[in-house]
């Protein structure tokens, strides 16, 4: 079986690197034989590569948007006419592949709709971010965008969580919705962590783009507030940044004296390197779909601290893998900081269950099973 994916950009960050181990797994299980069309070039290309993935590069719009006014409501309605017009080329550059079905990897991007009912093929289209996570828009009416969302050809609409349901409910059909946990493993070559130990300070976590969904200065201000107790944590801050609220967290740190407690190291490639030093992750996100980095604490030993917004709920149990504050209580937040730093044992215990818990509820196996049912169904 030879499947089509689409994807709405080519960076290699959350989105993409499930969607590459997806189809990594589908490969490796069920001999699927996964191509890839992408927008632009970049390094999701320089991982294909590595696998002997094939793909092609065509430039395509995203039919959601963040920006509003008539000058941007046009601008998106040419774009959507160009993206129309431009499905026999996209379809064109596949001619050599005998494809049996087309998967859309993000709710950004409607092209493979499109393509998969130029090619008479059945679609599957997945979601892994909701609308209200990145202010998103539709650039084409509610009444059209779900017709596009309720044509016939798509045969499943995978969410990856239960918030993302709810958040869907009134757009797609529900009788082929389903939902799908994301998957998460440790990547080869990375050793499981046996012991969470405190070293010095506790470390504290915080992978993920740094910018307001984010919303990575709420665990600043619950370190201020540690700190004004007598209680010094450190935190690490591991991601691409949006520079005006970087500065933000920069002046914040600076006008509580946390610079030496409190680190913004920036994008790195080696997430899980870095995590073997962490001792507590913490996810203050808002809007948060599903929450992969979540998994990625809990597969190196270590607890985690979320929001009650979104999908973070549905991956921690309070008392056994993490804890759950509600978003905005930075006094709730420090509170559930400060246990981990007064008992190093529930540290290691918690951790312990949680790394047991992202194996067998959220392993890429059984989103690849998950997920392979539903496109042997699409197909039949």
């Amino acid at each position: 079986m030879t499947i089509l994916f689409v994807t709405h950009y080519s960076g290699f960050y959350g989105a993409n690197k499930s969607l590459y181990t997806l189809m990594l797994l589908l490969r490796q299980k069920y001999g699927v034989q996964p191509v890839v069309l992408l927008p632009t070039e970049g390094p999701m290309c320089e991982q294909l590569r590595k696998e002997s993935i094939p793909y092609k590069v065509s430039h395509f719009y995203w039919w959601v948007h963040a920006k509003s006014g008539i000058f941007q409501w046009l601008l998106n309605k040419r774009k959507q006419l160009i993206n129309y017009f431009h499905i026999p080329k996209l379809c064109s550059l596949f001619h050599e592949y005998k494809l049996d079905i087309v998967y859309t990897n993000s709710v950004c991007v409607n092209v493979g709709v499109f393509m998969a009912e130029h090619l008479g093929l059945p679609h599957i289209w997945q979601y892994r971010e909701t609308f209200e996570q990145f202010d998103f828009k539709l650039s084409l009416s509610n009444l059209v965008s779900r017709k596009i969302w309720r044509k016939k050809s798509t045969k499943a609409h995978i969410l990856i969580s239960d918030y993302m349901m709810d958040s869907y409910t009134s757009y797609l059909p529900q009788e082929r919705v389903v939902r799908v946990y994301n998957g998460v493993d440790l990547p080869l070559g990375v050793t499981e962590r046996k012991k969470n130990e405190i070293k010095g300070r506790l470390k504290v976590a915080c992978v993920g783009i740094i910018c307001d969904q984010k919303n990575q200065i709420e665990i600043l201000k619950a370190q201020a507030l540690l700190k004004n107790k007598g209680i010094e944590i450190e935190t690490y801050f591991f991601g691409a940044f949006n520079q005006e609220y970087m500065m933000l967290m920069q002046q914040y740190i600076a006008e509580n004296k946390l610079n030496d407690i409190a680190h913004i190291e920036g994008h790195t490639d080696n997430v899980f390197e870095a995590l073997e030093e962490m001792n507590l992750g913490v996810v203050a996100a808002h809007d948060e779909a599903f929450g992969r980095v979540t998994i990625e604490y809990m597969l190196m030993h270590m607890p985690v601290v979320v929001s009650d917004s979104g999908a973070n709920p549905e991956l921690i149990t309070p008392g056994s893998t993490g804890d759950i504050y509600p978003l905005s209580d930075v006094e709730r937040l420090a509170e559930c900081i400060e246990r981990y730093v007064r008992d190093p044992e529930l540290l290691q215990r918690q951790g312990d269950e949680a790394a047991v818990v992202a194996k067998r509820d959220f392993s890429a196996e059984r989103n690849a099973e998950l997920i392979y049912e539903q496109i042997k169904r699409a197909v039949e």
